[in-house]
């Protein structure tokens, strides 16, 4: 599933749009001991507009992730596909439309049971049917030659007691303190799937996209046990796990240059190619030849090719997720932050014995905290 077929599939998930329509929809409430509380299958077409519109924001929120970072698509193993296991449950579910009771009970207890959750949560599952229109080699639609595409979107969404604060009681005409129990249901899911990804402008069973609030700290319970799949590094753990590799392979050649010189490589790289259908990725070639243009040394840089081909096993990091804004510099409580067209004004410098961090103030105005400086 890349960009395009993501996009394709955001632009239409709206209530006022008549080609992707949600059919049923299926709620349940699992508490902190992962007892289910409460569960309904409804057809979408018989909930409250009010309701509706809710629901309609949070399913389409698992869609607007970044490929490669809050959106990540992965691969089942093949005895997934074995009865009672996550990919064969998942097809089940979406071949029978939420109508199979029995079918919608284990699905809902191999959630329930395998995912690690901290808070209780809502789980909103929707069967959804996208009218794909054909189109010629303009991009033009043909309105006689489409073709269904079912799936199903499942939304995580966290549930928060509240009992303390202050409320307007009608009744009494006054402000007291609130004192029955709220639990409110975040509009906002922490994680999420879709089933099949739209591939190619179709259905792919074999793989499933999972979703994350949080790139940085993903559900990882939801990767292996929920889904089944074999988890991947996310978009933070590929940075840190680069700069690992760089660290060991280049050494004491890793000066401040070169780490600018990196970063503003790979960024340029990343930019380039933002439009490509794939997330750009950074193969071990491109990590030799970034840092020999970088001025590492030819021995340094193909040690880190070797080090880099072997930790990514395969599977190479996707550009966007190496690099950094800004190049950032923190020392003894000390940090400073430098924009990627500023980096040559800065050097160090060792005086003495002494280390120093030089910037070159050729710009006449210099500002701390707003106020500007007198030299």
């Amino acid at each position: 599933m890349n960009k395009k077929d993501l996009a394709e599939l955001k632009k239409h998930f709206l209530p006022s749009d008549d080609l992707l329509v949600i059919r049923k929809v299926f709620t349940t409430f699992i508490d902190s001991e992962k007892t289910r509380r409460c569960s309904s299958v409804r057809s979408f077409a018989e909930i409250p507009e009010e309701e509706m519109s809710v629901l309609y924001q949070t399913l389409a929120r698992v869609l607007k992730g970044t490929l490669g970072k809050g959106l990540i698509e992965y691969a089942f193993p093949n005895e997934m596909y074995e009865e009672d296991k996550p990919q064969n449950l998942l097809w089940e579910l979406l071949q029978n439309g939420l109508d199979d009771e029995e079918q919608v009970e284990k699905f809902v207890s191999h959630i329930s049971d395998n995912m690690v959750y901290t808070l209780p949560y809502a789980l909103f599952v929707a069967q959804c049917t996208y009218t794909v229109f054909e189109k010629n080699k303009f991009g033009e639609k043909n309105k006689f030659d489409s073709r269904e595409f079912h799936f199903l979107v499942a939304a995580v969404c966290p549930v928060e007691s509240r009992v303390d604060g202050l409320i307007y009681d009608e009744e009494e005409n006054s402000i007291i303190r609130k004192t029955h129990f709220d639990r409110v249901v975040a509009d906002a899911p922490t994680d999420g799937f879709l089933f099949p990804t739209f591939t190619g402008r179709g259905p792919d069973v074999n793989h499933v996209m999972y979703y994350t609030k949080k790139p940085k700290d993903p559900n990882v319970s939801i990767v292996e046990e929920v889904l089944g799949c074999h988890y991947t590094l996310s978009a933070e753990e590929e940075k840190e796990t680069f700069r690992a590799v760089l660290d060991k392979a280049v050494g004491e050649e890793l000066n401040l240059q070169v780490i600018a010189s990196v970063n503003e490589k790979i960024q340029d790289y990343a930019k380039t190619f933002k439009d490509e259908p794939e997330p750009p990725v950074i193969s071990d070639i491109m990590v030799r030849d970034i840092l020999l243009d970088s001025g590492v040394s030819q021995e340094r840089a193909e040690t880190a090719q070797q080090l880099y081909r072997e930790t990514a096993d395969g599977n190479y990091f996707i550009a966007s997720n190496l690099t950094d804004p800004k190049t950032t510099l923190s020392a003894g409580g000390v940090t400073v932050s430098i924009s990627g067209d500023a980096t040559d004004k800065v050097t160090t410098r060792q005086i003495d014995g002494q280390r120093f961090l030089m910037i070159s103030l050729d710009d006449p105005e210099v500002t701390v905290n707003g106020f500007q400086m007198k030299m």
